[in-house]
């Protein structure tokens, strides 16, 4: 007997024994897997060590497991190990321990060929999504805590674009990962609307938990987002249309930017590109990185955002002797277009 036909036969008696509660015993396994009963009982002993295997008038069933293994493929098991580092680097400090601790016990019950796979493979997969803005793990867990337990939250918040912090009370839907950054979303009770707050921002938190919040039954948090290009959900729906030149034609067609994406082809290679989002002033950044590439077609506040940056740019990047470089010029667009506006 290999080690791989007793892996995977603990694994059956484990989903036998899980999913049909005290209804096998030792002899009815013993036919089942056509092994000895000494093999049964020294399968049963190992599952012991993986968690709480009960018997009752001879029958097993489970009543806790501290970890239940299962058996993987090649890829099955490189999806998860990636899946976990890339949250690992996420998370920042919040869950990296709990991890590296889960990724080590699925390293530990993978079958030895298929665990030389996983390694050879994992040596040669590498995943930058680091977090750019890090953030305090106690707010990260506690936060978590609140939500599942609709407890709302009081904080004091320092918003990018105001100096002074301000004290809120909020009731936290969920958390989101965006641009570098954990985002909390919830509904603000000073601003009276759902906003967004970076955590990195928030400088203290209490959670109420003597109070509980109504969840809204309408609300789902996969679809508030995505009515924003990242972060901005709560404006009015709006129609951004941008023209690309060739040169950048072909990353953006080839690209899935927003589920409401819409693109023309031009004759002269050219595009335009079409989305229709609930606050378009986060999408300024984005339009800048393109350069010359990029011209705003709609709407027009947008396009003034767009022009009014590139003439400060300009401005910053000519020679000082012409004049056109005025004392402390800076490149950042007037009227305070950022990314993290909702959070206001």
């Amino acid at each position: 007997m290999t080690l791989e036909e007793q892996f995977s036969r603990l694994i059956q008696i484990l989903q036998l024994i899980d999913r049909e509660p005290y209804t096998w015993d030792a002899a009815e396994l013993e036919k089942k897997f056509d092994v000895s009963r000494a093999t049964i009982e020294r399968d049963i002993a190992v599952l012991r060590q993986w968690g709480q295997v009960k018997r009752k008038g001879g029958k097993f069933g489970l009543a806790e497991m501290k970890f239940l293994p299962t058996s993987f493929t090649p890829p099955e098991a490189l999806a998860l190990r990636l899946a976990g580092t890339s949250f690992a680097n996420q998370a920042g400090a919040a869950y990296k321990g709990a991890l590296a601790s889960a990724l080590k016990k699925i390293d530990l019950v993978l079958p030895r060929r298929i665990a030389a796979e996983i390694k050879k493979s994992d040596e040669r997969v590498s995943i930058g999504l680091p977090v750019v803005r890090d953030f305090s793990a106690v707010i990260y867990q506690d936060l978590q805590a609140a939500i599942m337990r609709h407890h709302p939250v009081d904080i004091t918040y320092l918003s990018r674009n105001r100096p002074e912090p301000t004290k809120r009370r909020v009731d936290p839907y969920g958390l989101t990962y965006k641009i570098g950054a954990w985002y909390l979303v919830g509904y603000c009770h000073l601003r009276d609307g759902i906003r967004t707050f970076g955590l990195d921002r928030i400088k203290w938190m209490r959670v109420n938990e003597d109070a509980r919040f109504p969840y809204p039954k309408d609300f789902d948090l996969a679809e508030w987002l995505s009515r924003g290009w990242q972060l901005q959900a709560g404006g009015e729906p709006t129609e951004v249309v941008i023209h690309f030149d060739r040169e950048a034609a072909g990353w953006i067609a080839g690209g899935q930017w927003h589920a409401s994406q819409r693109i023309e082809k031009q004759s002269d290679g050219s595009l335009l590109f079409r989305v229709t989002v609930h606050g378009y002033e986060e999408m300024l950044y984005w339009v800048l990185s393109f350069g010359a590439q990029a011209e705003v077609i709609e709407p027009v506040p947008l396009r003034a955002a767009v022009a009014e940056a590139a003439r400060r740019m300009t401005a910053r990047y000519l020679p000082q002797e012409t004049g056109m470089a005025p004392e402390g010029a800076s490149c950042a667009p007037s009227g305070a277009i950022l990314a993290e506006a909702g959070a206001g």
